[in-house]
């Protein structure tokens, strides 16, 4: 966990402070750490007070009841954390979208996540009627609850196959950039490194098979909650990666903060340390009329005068980005 909030801190340092460049994918990443704290929390809780991994003979109702209200909670968690991770991702794409269907899939993508967790989060807490009977150990409470089983095996498989998508879908445009094939190598290798997340989503996966097929859902709840967790935490490292790369090229990172100073003391300068548009205007007359009078056989347009202060207008603009 400490590696989680080392490279999100050092991310948001970098975004925030020190090339002054956030955006929506920081915000989105730094909400699934702090969702990801709440859930290594709750496992704590239920571990202590809930029995996680202890066999069900050895429990009281109330440690029971415990470990379904956090078991319930982890859920939310869970969706949370991941729909946050790959907003950030698409959010990071749609930095570098030089193409409008690649930022149209992007915003299309977005909008098929949001829509996913909405529903996730809305099967969740209607799970059972009344909600309660989620964590009636004595089943004695009267209502019905959806097949969680099938819930979870349909939530895991979209992950997954969402996963290949958000893998492939940059693929085009980085083809598509005019950089050196060694620069092309490492971006495909950067981008490339989620693949990792969608491996731990698998074997989440196979665990959620095997938790369905456990006779003692107390005791086997231990396997199901490990993969959860390494699979947001390396998620979460995936995601962060690409925001690190400063780190590892320090001239880009001095050029970029020089950028953003010079432009912010042209927009600071005051008015009165500006030339106003009259002074250049009143300037450029007088060199005009000036090189006219030493040259009687040189002519000037109106035309020519025109493009002659525009030109002035625009270079210290473009001298100080």
């Amino acid at each position: 966990m400490q590696q989680q909030v080392v490279i999100v801190v050092s991310r948001s340092v970098i975004r925030f402070f020190m090339i002054f460049k956030p955006g929506l994918d920081d915000c989105m990443i730094i909400g699934a750490l702090l969702f990801t704290i709440a859930y290594q929390a709750t496992i704590y809780i239920i571990k202590v007070h809930g029995g996680m991994g202890m066999p069900i003979m050895t429990l009281s109702s109330g440690e029971m009841t415990t470990f379904l209200k956090g078991t319930f909670a982890i859920e939310i968690f869970y969706y949370t954390i991941v729909f946050c991770v790959k907003s950030s991702i698409i959010f990071m794409y749609q930095r570098f979208a030089i193409w409008a269907t690649f930022k149209r899939l992007c915003i299309a993508t977005n909008v098929l996540l949001v829509t996913f967790y909405i529903a996730c989060i809305a099967a969740t807490l209607g799970q059972c009627a009344p909600l309660e009977k989620a964590w009636d150990v004595t089943r004695m409470l009267p209502g019905k609850c959806i097949n969680t089983t099938a819930f979870f095996y349909f939530t895991s498989g979209f992950n997954i196959i969402t996963d290949f998508w958000i893998l492939l879908l940059p693929i085009p445009t980085l083809r598509s950039l005019k950089i050196s094939r060694h620069s092309r190598y490492v971006l495909y290798g950067i981008f490339g490194i989620g693949s990792f997340a969608t491996a731990m989503s698998c074997v989440r996966l196979y665990s959620i098979h095997i938790y369905t097929l456990a006779e003692d859902p107390f005791k086997d709840g231990v396997l199901v909650n490990l993969w959860s967790m390494v699979e947001v935490n390396i998620a979460i490292i995936c995601a962060s990666i690409p925001a690190l790369k400063p780190l590892v090229a320090p001239r880009k990172l001095l050029n970029e903060r020089r950028q953003r100073r010079g432009y912010s003391s042209h927009i600071t300068e005051p008015l009165s340390h500006r030339p106003s548009k009259t002074s250049r205007f009143s300037s450029t007359t007088s060199r005009t009329h000036i090189a006219t009078m030493g040259s009687p056989n040189r002519v000037s347009s109106p035309r020519s005068f025109v493009a002659g202060e525009e030109t002035s207008g625009l270079s210290l603009p473009l001298q100080t980005l």
